[in-house]
């Protein structure tokens, strides 16, 4: 329903522009002590301690619980902070039988981050886990997925048979799936989906230490800026397998291979055939891939991937 408290913006910003008389409360106490600009800029850094994608998961909880509150004429006042009484309200009514327990926990998830972006208590815990856990044996059979076969090591030797190793896409492909396969990475922590985030993104500039372990085998690391469950940063790890799928060589020749890539760059980036270069993305990374697997009736892969 049109409300001056929920102005229509953008997905990421319902965090910090949607208010409740709690909130606007709190920003006025704020203001007694400390200038408005520092109070906006708080606001805004607890919103980004979470990745914009995650952000865009857990509006659609914000959003639900908004309408949920106005279709039951929820009072203003008790919409935040919100009892557990409410919430578990909440999840009966609008998540018991319609979605899975994951789309109920991320719901929750971002009217929890939207209490704490409001400096607002977050009530009780027992009677909503039970409320989650029933509301969870309800959840339909279309918010389950089917497991996904695995990529094998026949996999990426196919990739090696069929990708194009002199062409500079093909040779970046092979060394994101050769690097994801060894290493164990998801392909978020080495691709991008649309626009490149230094902060979210490896870049080419990124630290890389080469050396010999104890045993005699080869290994070269990298950093990330942060991973799905660290927003510190990680290393990735490659141990040569000394095979025609080593994660090192297949590394180490698209760095030689797309050697005009600037610093600031996606670190999988690729020359193109004009001279530039490209950022590699997910979907074309994953196209293809299918489209080698299929020659020798390999699994395709769908959705995320890897």
């Amino acid at each position: 329903m049109p409300n001056h408290l929920c102005p229509p913006v953008v997905t990421s910003d319902r965090f910090t522009r949607w208010l409740t008389p709690y909130g606007i409360a709190k920003l006025d106490e704020a203001a007694c002590s400390f200038p408005i600009h520092s109070i906006i800029r708080r606001r805004l850094l607890i919103a980004k301690c979470i990745l914009p994608s995650s952000l865009s998961s857990y509006s659609a909880g914000l959003i639900r619980f908004t309408k949920f509150c106005d279709d039951y004429e929820i009072p203003e006042e008790d919409r935040m902070p919100a009892s557990e009484f409410l919430r578990s309200m909440f999840i009966t009514i609008h998540g018991s039988g319609s979605v899975g327990n994951s789309a109920m926990k991320t719901w929750l998830e971002g009217l929890r981050l939207w209490h704490t972006v409001n400096d607002a208590p977050w009530h009780g815990a027992h009677l909503l886990r039970c409320t989650l856990k029933g509301a969870a044996k309800f959840a339909p059979s279309s918010s389950r997925q089917p497991k996904r076969d695995p990529v094998t090591i026949d996999h990426i030797k196919a990739l090696h048979r069929h990708l194009d190793l002199t062409n500079t896409f093909d040779i970046a492909v092979f060394a994101l799936a050769c690097i994801a396969f060894w290493s164990c990475c998801r392909l978020g922590e080495l691709l991008i989906d649309s626009k490149f985030d230094p902060l979210a993104h490896v870049a080419h500039s990124t630290d890389i230490t080469r050396g010999i372990a104890a045993n005699g085998t080869k290994y070269v690391n990298f950093t990330i800026p942060r991973t799905k469950t660290n927003e510190n940063g990680a290393k990735i790890n490659l141990s040569d397998s000394t095979c025609d799928c080593s994660s090192i060589a297949a590394f180490e020749h698209h760095l030689s291979s797309n050697s005009i890539i600037p610093s600031t760059a996606p670190l999988f980036a690729f020359e193109t055939s004009d001279g530039s270069w490209a950022p590699m993305k997910r979907r074309w990374f994953l196209d293809r891939c299918n489209e080698a697997w299929a020659h020798e009736g390999l699994t395709s892969i769908k959705g995320h991937g890897f």
